[in-house]
C-alpha cells in the first residue's frame, strides 16, 4: 500500500498495467485520467486513493499475490533484456507476466527451478543470503573425480579469492569419466558450482536446480509454468517463519 504518493507509472507498474516505459507511453498517449483530469506528464504522482483511469477502465487497487514455479529451460537467459540472438525467458512465458519478478537466476547453460511473483517481497525473501534457503541441484560432471577433495571442498572453500559456504552433496552414479552429483547449497554466488569443479579440473555438462526452499521442480518439463497451490504457500510462510524465528 503506498499512502504516499509516488510517481504515477511507478503505482500503475506496481499494479501490473504496464512497465514504467509502457505507462508513460500510455501518457504521451494521453489514455490516462487522473481525478477526472488527463494526465499529461510523467511526473505526476499519485497513491491508492486516486481515481485513476488507464485504457478507459479503472485501476482496481487491490494485488492478489501470484506465485509462480517455472522451469527454466536449457540456453536461455534470465533477463529482461535481449542479449545477442540468446532467448530470454520472458519471451516463452505468457505475455501477462512480463512484469513478474523472478528469483533463483540461473546461467544460460543451467536449467530447472525459478521462482516467479507478482511481489519482489517473496523473491527478496528467497534470495536474502541470512535466510539460508536450500537450493538442491543435479549436477553432471566430466572427469577424473576425487571424492576426497570434493569431500574437503563441502566443508567451506576459497576458489579464486571467492568465499563459499560449506554445501552438502551425494553422488548419485558414475558412467565412466561422468560421475552424477547432488549438491545442495545455502546461497546463490554467480556460477558457484562450476567454478567449485572448475577448481578441481572437471567440467559440470549439466547442472539443473530441482528445488528451491520448499518449492519443486517434480515432474516438471522444461518451459512449463505452474501457480503455486496453496498448501506450497503455507510450506513458504511456515518455512520463513521458522527462519526468523
Amino acid at each position: 500500500m503506498h499512502n504516499k504518493k509516488i510517481r504515477i507509472a511507478k503505482l500503475l507498474s506496481y499494479y501490473n498495467q504496464g512497465s514504467r516505459r509502457e505507462i508513460e507511453k500510455l501518457i504521451n498517449q494521453k489514455k490516462i485520467y487522473l481525478n477526472n483530469h488527463l494526465v499529461q506528464s510523467p511526473v505526476t504522482f499519485a497513491n491508492e486513493e486516486d481515481r485513476i483511469i488507464v485504457n478507459d477502465k479503472i485501476v482496481v487497487f487491490k494485488k492478489e499475490i501470484e506465485v509462480f514455479k517455472f522451469y527454466k529451460p536449457y540456453e536461455v537467459i534470465c533477463s529482461k533484456n535481449k542479449q545477442d540472438n540468446k532467448k530470454i525467458i520472458y519471451e516463452i512465458i505468457d505475455e501477462k507476466f512480463k512484469n513478474f519478478i523472478f528469483a533463483g537466476r540461473l546461467d544460460f547453460k543451467s536449467e530447472g527451478l525459478l521462482i516467479l511473483s507478482n511481489t519482489s517481497d517473496l523473491t527478496r525473501n528467497l534470495e536474502l543470503p541470512k535466510n539460508r534457503f536450500e537450493r538442491k541441484y543435479e549436477v553432471r560432471v566430466f572427469g577424473f573425480m576425487n571424492i576426497d577433495i570434493l569431500r574437503k571442498k563441502s566443508q567451506g572453500c576459497i576458489v579464486d579469492g571467492i568465499k563459499y559456504r560449506p554445501f552438502k552433496f551425494k553422488i548419485k552414479s558414475k558412467i565412466k569419466k561422468n560421475t552424477i552429483i547432488e549438491m545442495i547449497l545455502t546461497e546463490g554466488k554467480k556460477n558457484e558450482i562450476r567454478e567449485i569443479f572448475k577448481s578441481m579440473n572437471l567440467q559440470v555438462n549439466r547442472l539443473k536446480r530441482l528445488s528451491f526452499g520448499p518449492f519443486t521442480l517434480g515432474n516438471m518439463k522444461p518451459g512449463e509454468l505452474k501457480k503455486l497451490t496453496k498448501k506450497e504457500i503455507v510450506n513458504y510462510e511456515n518455512y520463513i517463519g521458522n527462519k526468523k524465528g
